[in-house]
């Protein structure tokens, strides 16, 4: 194990554009971030690698799209299993849960006197996603959603590049079920799911306030 403290990670925001850059100091990388409404949310995809013992706990379980880290290149970020999606936030920062989920949606749907079923617009990336006739991304706060796909839970097979997000929930349900939260291509709108915990999916995380 690797006693050596970790320096905490540095937010620099700018409140004037509600804009600004998380700095992971275990690795040093850094993510857009933006606020929507009250929360602070990463406006990409984590990426961080933990260490097989990393705390004293496994949780190496995370992979890149078809174990290609080329598609890092285009902020799919990394995928993980819930179990490691939950001990892997620096510190001030966490998984969100269905209620933060939750807030987002409603503050959308209250800015713009939105119908829930539309969210999803709201919150893809203008690019990168399959074109479907009446679907029209505008990402308009910047939280940019990648398709990035999955893995799935049973093998080390890789799915829906291009016509999918899943984003882990810090909500369980019963044993090994839990929530996660999803973009589709051919439609607008941001569900919640109940899903195996050894999916690969990707995690979003929010500044713990």
């Amino acid at each position: 194990m690797n006693n050596i403290p970790q320096l905490p990670p540095i937010l620099d925001f700018n409140s004037n554009t509600n804009t600004g850059t998380l700095f992971d100091t275990r690795d040093g990388q850094s993510y857009p971030v933006v606020k929507i409404g009250k929360q602070i949310w990463l406006a990409e995809n984590f990426r961080y690698l933990p260490s097989i013992k990393d705390k004293g706990d496994k949780y190496e379980n995370s992979w890149v799209y078809k174990n290609n880290t080329a598609y890092l290149d285009l902020h799919y970020g990394r995928f993980y299993d819930w179990d490691t999606a939950m001990n892997i936030a620096p510190e001030g920062w966490k998984l969100p849960n269905n209620q933060d989920f939750k807030e987002l949606i409603d503050f959308i749907i209250k800015d713009n006197k939105l119908n829930v079923e539309k969210v999803g617009s709201y919150l893809k990336s203008v690019n990168g996603w399959e074109l479907c006739d009446g679907i029209v991304n505008n990402d308009k706060y910047g939280f940019n959603a990648k398709p990035a796909g999955y893995r799935s839970n049973t093998s080390n097979y890789f799915h829906n590049a291009g016509t999918s997000a899943n984003f882990w929930s810090a909500t369980k349900i019963s044993g090994i079920n839990v929530n996660s939260w999803y973009l589709n291509y051919y439609n607008e709108v941001f569900n919640d799911y109940s899903d195996n915990k050894c999916y690969g999916f990707n995690v979003r995380l929010i500044k713990d306030i």
